[in-house]
């Protein structure tokens, strides 16, 4: 089984970026991807440009139930209440799963105090917190994320993209240092991601591709190293879904 722990349908208005619901869905049958955490690209800074993509996701939701999963992404800079109102409605209503961050999409440090906001909602919903790492700097070097996971230990993070090559180190070091925080290394070459694995162990990562164009090289990294024998079968099964499985509560039995 495989679950895409990051996925993106919208348009992104910060990298030019664009993948339709279709065109995901036609992604996943080519590779074999039976599962996904579906995430809205960058909208403009507008509540309800972000209000409209996450009824984009809630509908691929019901359309493919058991297989599609929601994770809602809004500004951490809107006025509180509407950030607390959108955010709850997705988690309660909605029935995503997490939250997320994109620091140098949203402008924000994680570690700010709007940043530690989203953690503080996260806790009151129970949801784990996604933040992107890597690109993005400084704002986006993992480093930040070690305030949160220590002010929060009852959130579960996932750092995306692991620090996506530029600050593997410290994304192992905060991964390593705080149960609570877990990684996804999509984006991250292959070397990146085998020391990740050796220092942290399958359980701490999960699968995810971020792109649509790359999901086949992101499948390739993982089956490598299992070739290679730096995974072992119960070690790649863990990464391709049961890490996902279990920080989202997804409930795949």
């Amino acid at each position: 089984m495989i679950i895409d722990a990051h996925c993106h349908i919208g348009r992104d208005v910060t990298f030019d970026q664009e993948t339709t619901e279709e065109e995901l869905l036609h992604n996943f049958e080519i590779y074999g991807v039976d599962g996904a955490i579906v995430q809205p690209y960058i909208p403009r800074p507008y509540i309800e440009e972000f209000q409209n993509i996450h009824n984009r996701i809630y509908k691929m939701t019901q359309e493919h139930p058991g297989n599609i999963w929601g994770m809602a992404s809004m500004n951490p800079h809107f006025k509180p209440q509407d950030y607390e109102k959108e955010t709850e409605r997705c988690i309660k209503e909605l029935e995503f799963v997490a939250i997320k961050i994109t620091p140098p999409c949203h402008a924000v440090s994680p570690c700010s105090a709007d940043g530690m906001h989203v953690f503080e909602v996260a806790r009151k919903l129970q949801v784990p917190v996604m933040v992107h790492t890597g690109m993005g700097i400084p704002f986006a070097d993992p480093i930040k994320i070690q305030p949160c996971a220590e002010a929060f230990p009852d959130v579960t993070i996932v750092m995306a993209h692991a620090g996506a090559d530029f600050y593997t180190q410290q994304a192992i070091y905060v991964a390593k240092t705080y149960d609570n925080v877990f990684v996804e290394p999509s984006g991250a070459g292959i070397e990146a991601i085998c020391d990740i694995i050796m220092a942290l162990g399958p359980s701490k990562v999960m699968f995810s591709s971020d792109v649509t164009l790359q999901m086949a090289e992101a499948l390739t990294k993982f089956n490598d190293l299992h070739k290679r024998g730096v995974l072992s079968d119960a070690g790649l099964e863990q990464i391709m879904y049961k890490t996902a499985n279990t920080v989202f509560q997804l409930g795949i039995e």
